[in-house]
């Protein structure tokens, strides 16, 4: 594959195989002249106007043959797999410009002439019109910074480059001339295809395969349809938008069964990843799944995190690789403190204490919502020992008499402000997070 430098590569190979292919003739009559690759703007024209073609490098496309021919690059977790190549089409405009009459249509029409009976720029072309492989450029094609780079790779790539002329109507070419702001010369369009820039940095290898399955007995066959996940909420109510630490989940699908199986919770956003055990559910195609509280896994308070998690469950059986399920979403909720729950009329200052812990990227966003009123927090303290919750500090000018409902929000994501009381159950705002101004 080639590098970066390709599309200068072809440009410069482009103008090599003109010039020498002019030299093949006699043009004497015409005088000297010379092959550029210039923007048109800056091609000198009018009274001294000299005998120059130039090759114009105007629109670079993807080339749909080789545009997905590999598999994706990189893994769920943005890991690199592979390194595929960018496949380009290259557009170039070739322009030719006269001292006298009919100059440019002499250059033009040796030039058609020369690309009509070279339509591939053999591996050999490439070389020589790049100094020849291994020796690098040497800044009389490339210049500048690149002149001591090597892009004589662009020989070597799978693919042949061929040159195909393109025949513009008028209404495209004046549109081309028109954007490139440029005094107008007959042209030839070709399109130069395929151009294959690929990195070659360090990609996953996958180890030889020495035998199938345990004993090299091959794969083991299933005719049941595999397990599918439909969805996971929290048992005690399908109301309730998000779930705590603490809290009992349901995960509903199809096809599910006990044995071995565990649950994935992972946040790519946090970088967290629990797996915990699964029991039965009341209901057929239902699993149960309980999320340990900080009183019964105490290093939960820096282990999970407040926002969306995606929940897979992992099977694990006998002489089978662990199959993973699809993935549902679920929303964990902040747990919160709040002290003084008793205020008076004027400025209320309140301390928040979340749990579990927020993380670094999360603390810029933290809001209190005070009864309607979203207000942003004053200090936002996560002490060092990881077993501590994240205390917030807010000060709310103005407020009048009565109660106010409190919540934190926090990537979009509410404390749930409400408990389940009677039978038949049902909401009721807890009074622990009720600040009652007087």
């Amino acid at each position: 594959m080639s590098s970066a430098l390709a599309v200068a590569a072809v440009t410069a190979s482009l103008k090599d195989l003109l010039n020498d292919g002019l030299m093949d003739h006699d043009l004497s009559t015409i005088g000297s002249f010379t092959i550029t690759a210039q923007p048109p703007d800056r091609v000198t024209t009018g009274a001294t106007e000299s005998n120059q073609l130039n090759l114009f490098l105007y629109q670079v496309t993807p080339n749909p043959g080789w545009r997905n021919i590999d598999l994706p690059s990189r893994d769920g977790k943005g890991a690199r797999l592979s390194n595929p190549p960018l496949a380009l089409d290259l557009h170039y405009l070739l322009t030719a410009y006269g001292a006298q009459d009919m100059n440019a249509e002499v250059l033009l029409g040796y030039a058609m002439q020369v690309l009509h009976e070279n339509p591939v720029l053999t591996r050999q072309q490439l070389r020589t019109a790049l100094g020849g492989a291994p020796s690098p450029v040497d800044g009389s094609i490339l210049p500048g910074p690149f002149g001591t780079l090597s892009a004589a790779d662009v020989a070597d790539q799978i693919e042949m480059i061929k040159v195909v002329p393109v025949f513009l109507s008028s209404e495209e070419l004046s549109k081309l001339w028109t954007a490139m702001q440029a005094r107008y010369r007959t042209s030839m369009a070709y399109s130069v295809s395929v151009v294959l820039i690929q990195s070659t940095l360090a990609a996953a290898a996958p180890l030889p395969v020495l035998q199938r399955s345990s004993g090299d007995r091959g794969p083991n066959a299933q005719a049941a349809p595999p397990p599918a996940l439909s969805g996971i909420r929290p048992a005690v109510s399908p109301s309730l938008p998000a779930a705590r630490l603490g809290d009992d989940l349901l995960v509903f699908g199809t096809n599910l069964f006990l044995g071995g199986t565990t649950a994935v919770f992972e946040s790519m956003r946090l970088g967290i990843t629990q797996e915990l055990p699964l029991s039965a559910a009341p209901s057929a195609n239902q699993l149960s799944v309980h999320l340990p509280s900080i009183v019964e896994n105490a290093g939960g308070m820096s282990g999970w995190g407040v926002g969306v998690f995606t929940v897979a469950l992992h099977l694990v059986q006998s002489n089978t690789p662990t199959w993973v399920t699809n993935s549902v979403p679920i929303a964990l909720a902040p747990q919160i403190g709040v002290s003084p729950l008793n205020a008076s009329v004027g400025t209320v200052n309140l301390t928040l204490t979340c749990t579990p812990r927020l993380q670094a990227q999360q603390t810029a966003g933290a809001r209190l919502l005070f009864g309607s009123i979203e207000v942003v927090p004053n200090s936002v303290d996560t002490p060092v020992d990881p077993l501590q919750p994240t205390t917030l500090q807010f000060s709310i000018p103005n407020v009048t008499a009565g109660s106010y409902l409190i919540r934190l929000r926090v990537d979009g994501i509410d404390s749930l402000p409400v408990r389940l009381v009677g039978s038949p159950p049902v909401f009721n705002f807890d009074a622990q997070q009720m600040v009652t101004v007087a």
